[in-house]
């Protein structure tokens, strides 16, 4: 077997010395073969390819912050006003000031680990993580020089594309299914301090996607350009999504919509995420003003 592996090792050299000739060169396997072709061992050539392989090609270059710029698309969003606090209007000023609050508290965590990619999630539908997820990366790509990529990993029924007045396609779902490259689902404000990613063509398989290892390399990819990520995932209850999700975060934010949500439910909820990083909670929809103002955050 020494032979085998002597021979890929010889062919693995051979084609880096080429360098710009490689695509003249035959395939691995191919020379392998060539190499060993009188003994036994030819015939386990893609067994032992598969050892010495990962599943997935190392990512090429790193990309750079000015290539993405470039490459990413720019159509010109239309934000709806119901969904934004952070506008020219006198009555979001109030919920604005609180959203600062969360992101300096994130700010004030972060001294302490590493915290990066924020997950937001809920127990169930209409409790406001969406809302929640857009104005707190709104509110971190206002300060001056900080980047922030949000994220719409909600693949089953995603709102962040109709909140931005932003194209739906392509988005995550064409990349993790193989169909785009990163620069290609990437959307900039006219700012290009908030970059998004909506969630793409609809799929019979979103589950299967998410936890399909491309999501933790494009995070690994794109990490080094932001400061920060904010994804938006499905609630944790019905489906499974959410916890697969949390798994490649750094840290989850769970939203609870006041009076909506029975105690023993939204607890259950966050039992499933005790183990994955769970930062704290987001108390949405809070009545009294006078203590809270309209969005109270523990």
């Amino acid at each position: 077997m020494s032979r085998v592996y002597e021979a890929l090792k010889n062919a693995q050299d051979q084609r880096a010395a080429r360098g710009s000739l490689e695509s003249e060169a035959k395939p691995l396997e191919a020379a392998v073969a060539e190499a060993i072709h009188n003994t036994n061992a030819a015939r386990r050539i893609p067994e032992i390819l598969a050892a010495v392989r990962p599943d997935s090609a190392p990512a090429g270059r790193q990309l750079g912050f000015e290539e993405l710029q470039e490459r990413c698309a720019k159509p010109g969003w239309k934000p709806k006003l119901q969904w934004t606090v952070f506008s020219s209007e006198q009555s979001g000023k109030r919920q604005a000031e609180q959203f600062r609050t969360l992101r300096a508290r994130l700010y004030g965590l972060r001294e302490a680990r590493t915290l990066q990619t924020v997950l937001l999630t809920s127990t169930t539908m209409g409790e406001g993580k969406t809302f929640v997820a857009l104005n707190l990366a709104q509110s971190i790509s206002r300060q001056p020089g900080r980047r922030t990529l949000l994220i719409d990993a909600d693949l089953r029924a995603p709102k962040l594309h109709l909140a931005l007045g932003a194209p739906s396609v392509p988005g995550l779902s064409d990349y993790l299914a193989g169909e785009s490259d990163e620069c290609s689902i990437i959307q900039a404000d006219a700012h290009e301090r908030l970059f998004f990613i909506p969630a793409g063509k609809q799929r019979s398989d979103p589950a299967e996607l998410l936890a399909n290892n491309k999501l933790r390399a494009l995070f690994s990819r794109l990490g080094p350009l932001f400061d920060w990520i904010i994804v938006d995932a499905p609630p944790v209850l019905p489906i499974s999504d959410a916890g697969i999700l949390a798994g490649m975060c750094d840290g989850v934010l769970f939203v609870v919509r006041a009076g909506m949500v029975a105690s023993n439910l939204a607890q259950s909820a966050c039992g499933e995420l005790k183990n994955k990083n769970l930062l704290g909670v987001v108390l949405n929809g809070v009545e009294d003003e006078a203590i809270y103002g309209p969005y109270g955050y523990y």
